[in-house]
């Protein structure tokens, strides 16, 4: 079958895409793909290497009304074009500005459309599909109160691919030269790194050491590497400092607490290996989504929040000191982020796009 599939400007849009499109590749022996983005977007890079196809279109950012609703028409009609050429047995979109004209385009077209939201608010591309999308499967289930169509939104969690280590946590701290009896944190920015984060936590070593003699993976983007690995070999704290870690599932598997961002797909792989975290917020995501996804963790006490506005080295000091303390807490965060886990949730969406499109065909 042929999919066409809408999603970028930001990794949170375009690798659950790529998860989705790598699941149906899997369950679908006659599988083709064509993706959307922008010049502008992160997909022109991470598509192509996938092996995918990408074509462009014009959609711009909303920025006034008009102008806005000009372009938007204009991206509809490009979108039209490519159904026209390519004819999809569905669209698939995962929100962001580039995927909005998808679902109208797919409608006028008469093609079945799904959507997947990962955020626990969902922004205006994502609510569009709500009145025209056979099913819309959601990160979080607090979304749904946001749709202005609700009838067919599923929780389902948000599509990943990481699983829980199978090697002893011994093993996988010895893989990050670490010792293997100490407490280990896991500070990690995502893949690009987190300046506010890694200048905190340099802080806090430079002032305080690393508390009660723990030991760090730190995952700090490849732009500030060469400098903090500079200083960090000054230090006596044993620190297993990298710009990108490939293998994930090993770093969390290592660990004993994380301290990260809160996206969407960053807190689904936190989930799926439960382990307890501490969250901050990324304080200029759009609609200030990062901060309504640390809430739905830290009520289900399976995480703590520090907003970065308030981020000290001596809170974040105290905070870690806090919960090594408390092995009776770090186990019931554990057990809550766990619980919140949906390692299941991108066959789930995959299978579930297949059989609709497959019953449709026959």
């Amino acid at each position: 079958m042929r999919y066409l599939i809408a999603g970028g400007g930001t990794g949170g849009h375009i690798v659950p895409a790529l998860n989705i499109a790598n699941e149906l590749s899997r369950i679908d022996a006659d599988a083709h793909f064509k993706f959307i983005g922008t010049q502008r977007g992160l997909e022109i890079e991470i598509v192509p290497k996938r092996g995918y196809k990408l074509e462009l279109i014009d959609i711009k950012q909303w920025k006034g009304i008009r102008c806005s609703l000009k372009n938007f028409w204009h991206s509809v009609a490009q979108m039209r074009k490519i159904i026209d050429e390519y004819k999809p047995d569905c669209g698939i979109g995962t929100g962001g500005y580039v995927s909005a004209p998808l679902a109208p385009a797919c409608r006028l077209k008469g093609i079945p459309i799904f959507w997947q939201e990962q955020n626990t608010y969902p922004g205006l591309a994502t609510k569009l599909a709500s009145l025209f999308a056979k099913r819309i499967f959601l990160g979080f289930d607090d979304a749904k109160q946001y749709l202005w169509r609700k009838r067919r939104a599923i929780y389902s969690g948000n599509p990943v691919f990481i699983e829980p280590s199978i090697e002893s946590q011994c093993r996988l701290r010895k893989k990050f030269a670490l010792e293997a009896d100490k407490f280990t944190i896991f500070l990690t920015g995502g893949s690009q790194g987190a300046s506010a984060l890694n200048e905190t936590f340099l802080k806090m070593i430079r002032e305080w050491g690393l508390p009660q003699r723990s030991q760090a993976i730190w995952q700090c983007g490849k732009d500030e590497y060469s400098v903090l690995a500079e200083i960090i070999n000054r230090f006596d704290e044993k620190i297993s400092l990298h710009p990108f870690i490939e293998d994930m599932s090993s770093a969390y598997g290592a660990s004993d607490l994380i301290i990260c961002r809160a996206g969407a797909s960053t807190l689904a792989e936190t989930a799926v290996v439960g382990i307890p975290a501490i969250l901050i917020p990324f304080p200029y995501a759009a609609m200030d989504h990062q901060r309504k996804n640390a809430r739905s963790f830290v009520q289900t006490e399976a995480a703590m929040m520090i907003d970065q506005n308030e981020l000290t080295p001596s809170l974040l000091f105290a905070t870690i000191s806090d919960l090594i303390d408390h092995p009776d807490r770090l186990h019931r965060m554990a057990s809550a982020m766990k619980s919140l886990g949906k390692p299941n949730a991108t066959e789930f969406i995959a299978k579930n796009i297949y059989d609709y499109v497959n019953r449709q065909k026959n």
